[in-house]
């Protein structure tokens, strides 16, 4: 029994991760002629709709409501929905620009960023292989600095933002849809006044191309619940740290649909860096193994 779900939890991690990495980068270049801003507002909103609709039918919405009597985690989750829309953001733009490399990079580099800011805020210990790991990371972000003369902001905001987010996300107790529901509710807020402006002036893209863009528009909600939605599934029956471990399958997709479907180039001095950075994947990838094989071992 416990092999079954542990091997249940494997799978749907494996299905969300997957589906971040393969079918969402291709999605949102099918909306690379939308403005970014329009996307992720779109985004925020339908995401909300669904969400709330999917609460509202097989659970109630008592701890989304209550939320409101802690002025804590409403503040926290004001802020992190700042930084989910602004990770978004930097996503879409990154497909639309046909930069999904970039986006890969990113994600590649979270964790090493979170291992940094829980060793300054949460005081958590650095081992040699974490150490190491993050040590590759900043030399490989340097490399590219110095390489391409400019500073690699989209790679280094896309991994700081989801870095922060989850570290914030990770230390208050609320659960991740009522949080999510939250961090769109926020967006909307913003989302339908905008959009109607959008509207009223004639730049809006939602009605005014034609029904795919439309509908895609509309579809952005779901693309954002369903892997959420099977990550946190997984996230039931498997260790964080094991999740974490697979969700590197999504900006490993992103590496591949970059190059063999999307048709973007890969700069030589980027593909130094990835491999600097890989390397440091494994050293992160030991260790988080190791750990939970010590833990497994004490129990």
């Amino acid at each position: 029994m416990i092999k079954n779900t542990f091997f249940k939890g494997i799978l749907y991690t494996c299905i969300a991760s997957i589906f971040w990495g393969l079918p969402q980068p291709l999605f949102f270049n099918e909306l690379n002629h939308v403005n970014t801003l329009e996307v992720v507002l779109h985004r925020g909103l339908w995401s909300f709709v669904l969400l709330f609709l999917i609460l509202l039918s097989f659970t109630n919405l008592d701890e989304f409501f209550n939320l409101f009597r802690s002025f804590k985690k409403i503040s926290i989750l004001t802020i992190t929905a700042c930084l989910i829309t602004s990770n978004w953001a930097c996503f879409i733009y990154a497909v639309g620009e046909e930069r999904v490399q970039d986006a890969s990079m990113g994600y590649f580099i979270t964790p090493m960023i979170s291992i940094i800011l829980g060793n300054i805020f949460l005081k958590e210990k650095l081992t040699t292989y974490k150490t190491t790991a993050v040590l590759l990371m900043l030399f490989a972000i340097a490399y590219l600095f110095v390489s391409l003369n400019e500073i690699p902001v989209l790679i280094i905001l896309i991994g700081s933002t989801w870095a922060v987010y989850g570290l914030l996300r990770k230390h208050i107790m609320v659960e991740p849809s009522i949080g999510l529901l939250y961090e769109t509710f926020i967006i909307s807020i913003i989302s339908i006044p905008y959009l109607l402006f959008m509207f009223i002036n004639g730049e809006s893209n939602f009605i005014s191309i034609n029904l795919k863009t439309t509908i895609f528009l509309v579809l952005t909600g779901g693309v954002t619940i369903f892997p959420l939605f099977f990550f946190n599934l997984g996230l039931k029956y498997i260790q964080l740290g094991l999740a974490g471990v697979l969700f590197y399958l999504a900006p490993s997709f992103h590496f591949i649909t970059s190059m063999f479907i999307l048709n973007e180039k890969i700069l030589y001095v980027k593909m130094i860096s990835f491999i600097v950075i890989w390397i440091g994947i494994i050293f992160y990838i030991y260790d988080t193994l190791k750990d939970r094989s010590n833990e497994n071992s004490t129990q």
